[in-house]
C-alpha cells in the first residue's frame, strides 16, 4: 500500500466515525466536534438520530453523506471504471433527489432509513474512488485488468 493510500483509509475511517465522536467523547471534546458540523447542516431534530442518548451533531442524510464517503476511503470497493462510477453516482444523486422532494412535499414520512441510503448512496462509490486514485494515482481500467 502507499503511502497516500494507507492516509485516505485513515481518513475515511475518521470521517465515519466523526458524526458519532460528540456523543462518544463527550465534554469539551464533544462539544469542539460538534461545532465542526455546526455550518454543514440544518440539525432539525425530527430529521435527526439520536446516539447514546444525544442528539447527533448531523440530521440522518448528512450522517449517511459522511458515513457513505467515510466508509468509501476505508474500503475502497467497488473498483468502478470512470462510467461505472459516473453512472453510479448520478443514480445515488436522483435518488436522494426524489427522496428528499418527496418529502418535502409531504408525500412520505421522514424515515431515517431512506435518508441514510440516500446520503450513502451518493458518497460511498466517490469515497472509494478517493482511495484507488490515492493508491494508484488513477480508477480501474477494465482495459488494462485483462
Amino acid at each position: 500500500m502507499r503511502a497516500l493510500d494507507v492516509t485516505a483509509r485513515l481518513l475515511g475511517a475518521s470521517l465515519a466515525a466523526s458524526p458519532f465522536a460528540p456523543g462518544l467523547l463527550g465534554g469539551r471534546v464533544g462539544e469542539w466536534l460538534d461545532l465542526a458540523f455546526v455550518g454543514m447542516c440544518h440539525r432539525i431534530p425530527e430529521r435527526s438520530l439520536h446516539f447514546m442518548g444525544e442528539l447527533m451533531p448531523l440530521c440522518s442524510r448528512c450522517v449517511g453523506l459522511a458515513t457513505g464517503l467515510g466508509l468509501g476511503m476505508l474500503i475502497a470497493w467497488p473498483q468502478l471504471t470512470v462510467r461505472r462510477l459516473r453512472l453510479a453516482v448520478t443514480l445515488g444523486a436522483a435518488f436522494l433527489f426524489v427522496e428528499m422532494t418527496t418529502q418535502d412535499l409531504g408525500w412520505h414520512p421522514v424515515t431515517h432509513a431512506t435518508r441514510l441510503l440516500s446520503g450513502w448512496l451518493v458518497t460511498f462509490p466517490i469515497g472509494a474512488a478517493i482511495t484507488q486514485l490515492a493508491g494508484r494515482g488513477r480508477l480501474y481500467d477494465e482495459a488494462r485488468a485483462r
